[in-house]
C-alpha cells in the first residue's frame, strides 16, 4: 500500500463546518464535479501535488473506470492508469471527500477492493489518495478485525505548497492553504486569466469562488479588473451575486418609494429612512395602502 499522510482530527462540515477556510454559502453546488474536472485535466500536475508520484514523459495517463460494479453501484471521484514502459500499469484513484461521514473508510474499503477485482494483480498496482479540501479528514489507515487498509491522506489548507501549487493550472487549491502569500488572488487570476481553454477557465472560476467567502469576493474583483465580466456571469455562484444585487437594487428601489411616500404625508422628519425600511422589510404593499388610507405617524411607528 502507499505510505499514509496522517491527518489532523478536526471534524469538517460538507460545506459549512469547522475548517480554517469555511465554504462562502449555503448553496449546493457540484463541489466534486468541479474537483475531477480540474483533475483530469492535468492529470500530471495531479499526480505530482496529490498523489506525491513523479510521473515520467514516457508515462501515458488515461482515465480509469469510476464506477464499479457490484450488488449495489459504487462511484469514484477520479481514476487515473498510468502505464509505464515496462508494463506496470499504477491505478490511481482518487476521492474529494469534504465531510467525515461514518461509513467513509469502509467505503475507501469497497473502492479498493472493487478495483482489485477489475484489475489483474500481476500487472497492476493501486493507490489511494483522498483530497480533504477544509482539512480536517480521516488519518490514511483503517483497520478492523484481520483488514487493514492504508490510503495517502492530503489535507489542502496543511499539506499543500501553495508556492508549488500556483506554478500550475491547480492554483486555485492554493486559496484555501493557511499558508497562503498575500497576493494569492492576484496570482489565481492572472493563472485563471491565461487560461486558453474556455472550460477550464470556467472550470477554475467556479472553484476559486468556492474559497472563504472574503477571498471569493476578491477574486471577483480581481477578475472584473481583468475584463472578465462575461466569464463570471456564466458560473454558479457569479449568477448567485448578480441575484443577491438585483434583490438588493429590488430593496433599495422599494426603501426609496416607501421614502416618498412618507416624506409626502408626513414631511422630513426624524428617523424617516429608518422607518421606510423598516415598513418595507414588514410587507411593503400593505405598508403603502395603510399610508395612503391615512394611517397616522404614529400608528406606522408602532407597527
Amino acid at each position: 500500500m502507499p505510505p499514509t499522510t496522517a491527518g489532523s482530527g478536526r471534524k469538517t462540515g460538507k460545506r459549512s463546518g469547522t475548517s480554517r477556510v469555511p465554504r462562502p454559502r449555503e448553496a449546493i453546488r457540484d463541489y466534486d464535479g468541479l474537483f475531477k474536472a480540474l483533475l483530469e485535466a492535468n492529470p500530471k500536475d495531479t499526480l505530482r501535488l496529490l498523489c506525491g508520484v513523479e510521473v515520467d514523459e514516457a508515462v501515458v495517463i488515461v482515465d480509469g473506470p469510476t464506477e464499479i460494479n457490484r450488488k449495489r453501484s459504487m462511484h469514484m471521484d477520479k481514476v487515473f492508469a498510468a502505464l509505464a514502459t515496462d508494463g506496470i500499469v499504477d491505478i490511481h484513484h482518487i476521492e474529494v471527500q469534504v465531510q467525515r461521514t461514518a461509513d467513509f473508510q469502509v467505503r475507501m474499503v469497497g473502492y479498493w477492493v472493487g478495483l482489485a477485482d477489475k484489475y489483474d494483480e500481476s500487472k497492476h498496482r493501486i493507490h489511494q489518495t483522498v483530497i480533504w479540501p477544509d482539512g480536517g479528514g480521516y488519518p490514511g489507515s483503517f483497520q478492523r478485525d484481520c483488514l487493514s487498509l492504508d490510503y495517502r491522506v492530503v489535507n489542502v489548507p496543511e499539506d499543500l505548497d501553495p508556492e508549488e501549487v500556483l506554478r500550475t493550472p491547480l492554483a486555485p487549491l492554493a486559496l484555501w492553504s493557511t499558508r497562503r502569500p498575500p497576493d494569492v488572488v492576484e496570482r489565481v487570476a492572472d493563472r485563471i486569466a491565461a487560461q486558453t481553454d474556455p472550460e477550464q477557465r470556467l472550470v477554475q472560476t467556479e472553484m476559486s469562488l468556492l474559497a472563504a467567502e472574503d477571498i471569493a469576493r476578491q477574486i471577483v474583483t480581481a477578475l472584473r479588473s481583468r475584463g472578465m465580466r462575461f466569464n463570471l456571469a456564466e458560473t454558479e455562484v457569479g449568477r448567485e451575486i448578480a441575484e443577491e444585487n438585483l434583490n438588493l437594487g429590488r430593496e433599495e428601489g422599494l426603501v426609496r418609494s416607501m421614502t416618498l411616500f412618507l416624506q409626502s404625508r408626513f414631511g422630513e422628519f426624524a428617523g424617516l429612512e429608518d422607518l421606510a425600511r423598516k415598513l418595507v422589510a414588514d410587507d411593503h404593499a400593505a405598508n403603502v395602502a395603510r399610508i395612503m388610507s391615512g394611517a397616522s405617524l404614529n400608528e406606522l411607528r408602532k407597527s
